[in-house]
């Protein structure tokens, strides 16, 4: 009489044949060798002067704006502190954006209406909103080698964090050496968040082509995924402006919030 295996052995053999046997438990990098992985990768992302550009698909909502329909834009960024966004309609341009430092610009053509900082962090409550833009579209978030001294760990991602000019910047990075989650709550209590939900090579180096922002109060969620992503080298910050028209009127903040509620935003 041939033996009877046990039903538990039985299954796991038809698991493993089929390909559905458990996954094994993920391996964490030691750290080092992680922080030496993530500099590497993040070195690609920020060398100074590359400039990128690409197709956007935007959902955005939030207190701060309501829901909004998808928005189709091309983004561009210059490292360090330079991007650009512009949003399409029917017609043109439906919203055009750019910060560059501390400066930002953002023009409704249609409308005629245009914001104009110059210190736009004392109106925003956020330092210098190019360098932050770069940084959350690129993922070049740079901790000091101290971030990894004293780390937590779970699953397959490892946690480290900092103090930067006032800020307190918690990351999640994953085994690939790219960023998972970063979390930044600013000096004063404001906290943003954004998740990178995956990535796209472009030259040598790899770009979040799918991220998340949240401003935790709830103010504001912007989701985004890109497309046809480009290296363009030739870009300048020049070419980043927003030029405003003579005629254009000039909004404060609160004013242009309430120019986007109107008719259903864009």
């Amino acid at each position: 009489m041939t033996p009877r295996l046990p039903v538990a052995v039985v299954a796991l053999g038809l698991a493993v044949l089929t390909g559905c046997a458990p996954p094994p438990a993920p391996v964490l990098l030691d750290t080092a060798t992680l922080a030496a992985r993530y500099d590497a990768a993040l070195g690609r992302r920020e060398r100074t002067g590359v400039g990128l550009d690409g197709e956007a698909r935007l959902w955005v909502s939030g207190s701060a704006l309501g829901q909004m329909p998808a928005l189709a834009a091309r983004l561009a960024i210059l490292g360090p502190d330079a991007c650009r966004l512009r949003v399409a309609s029917a017609l043109g341009t439906a919203l055009d954006v750019s910060a560059r430092g501390d400066t930002l610009t953002a023009l409704l053509p249609a409308r005629r209406v245009a914001l104009d900082l110059d210190r736009a962090g004392d109106t925003l409550g956020v330092r210098d909103p190019g360098t932050l833009g770069v940084r959350f579209w690129s993922a070049t978030w740079r901790p000091p080698a101290s971030a990894w001294h004293d780390v937590t760990r779970h699953d397959s991602v490892t946690a480290i964090a900092w103090v930067e000019d006032g800020d307190s910047l918690a990351l999640d990075v994953g085994n690939s050496g790219r960023p998972v989650v970063v979390r930044l709550r600013r000096a004063d209590g404001g906290v943003l968040r954004c998740a990178y939900h995956a990535w796209q090579t472009v030259g040598d180096a790899s770009w979040p082509v799918w991220l998340e922002l949240v401003d935790e109060p709830g103010t504001l969620r912007v989701t985004c995924r890109l497309s046809n992503l480009r290296a363009r080298p030739e870009l300048t910050r020049d070419q980043l402006a927003v030029r405003l028209p003579a005629n254009v009127e000039r909004l404060e903040w609160s004013e242009l919030k309430r120019a986007l509620g109107r008719g259903g935003g864009l």
